[in-house]
């Protein structure tokens, strides 16, 4: 019989308390995840401070309408390309 395959979660983060400062408050009251990706994420608990803030702003700097809700003038123009058959 085959063995179950192994579900773990590979976005599972290791946290580490207490052992980097903040770069904006320099206190140290932070947490530290450490990815198996290689990355990390530093947090604070004192003032907010997170590593990945710009990154999650780019995530949500549009309003995430849909370009056919506008009036017809304003949609983008559709590219048209001639068709050979």
């Amino acid at each position: 019989m085959a063995k179950p395959p192994d579900y773990k979660d590979p976005l599972d983060a290791e946290g580490h308390h207490g052992l980097e400062a903040c770069p904006s408050c320099q206190s140290l009251n932070t947490l530290r995840y450490d990815y198996h990706e290689g990355f990390s994420e530093l947090e604070c608990l004192d003032c907010g401070y997170l590593s990945d803030a710009e990154e999650l702003a780019e995530l949500t700097r549009y309003d995430g309408s849909l370009l056919e809700d506008l009036a017809p003038h304003q949609r983008p123009p559709i590219p048209f390309k001639k068709i050979k058959a």
